[in-house]
């Protein structure tokens, strides 16, 4: 079984071959953003940790197509979206609506949960099963509609 890391290795070492440069920066930023927090902590990252670093390189990215949208910089936010759409090829399968809705339905059961105030243990509780499957602020939209 390949690691996550492996295959973000694989893809680059092919890219390199493809000479796709704009593909190879995004996938070297990765790879030196995971190898900061080996560096940091001192230990190696599994496939939860990495898919975590993956996650928050997309947020960031997300969070400047927005910037860059609403300042008019559509050729630089097309750039953010084109590297949105390379680092989501190592996320898992999105889940679909109904898995989802599901997923939330057991887990406010579970945490017997009646209340926004309880809303936290529930996102807590789906954190893990949710990891690169489905976007946290869309979970988080969809407890409270249940919980409202």
């Amino acid at each position: 079984m390949t690691t996550l890391k492996d295959q973000i290795t694989d893809v680059l070492k092919a890219t390199m071959r493809a000479k796709e440069m704009s593909k190879l920066t995004v996938i070297r930023s990765l790879q030196a953003a995971i190898k900061q927090i080996e560096v940091d902590e001192r230990k190696e990252l599994d496939d939860a940790q990495v898919l975590a670093v993956i996650e928050k390189q997309i947020k960031q990215r997300k969070e400047s197509v927005k910037a860059f949208a609403g300042a008019g910089r559509d050729d630089l936010a097309s750039k953010e979206q084109a590297e949105i759409e390379i680092l989501s090829q190592f996320l898992p399968e999105a889940m679909t609506e109904e898995e989802l809705d599901s997923m939330i339905a057991q887990a406010i059961a579970a945490q017997q949960a009646t209340s926004m105030k309880d809303m936290g243990k529930v996102m807590n509780s789906l954190r893990p099963l949710i990891a690169g499957r489905a976007d946290p602020a869309q979970v988080s939209a969809k407890i409270k509609a249940q919980l409202a």
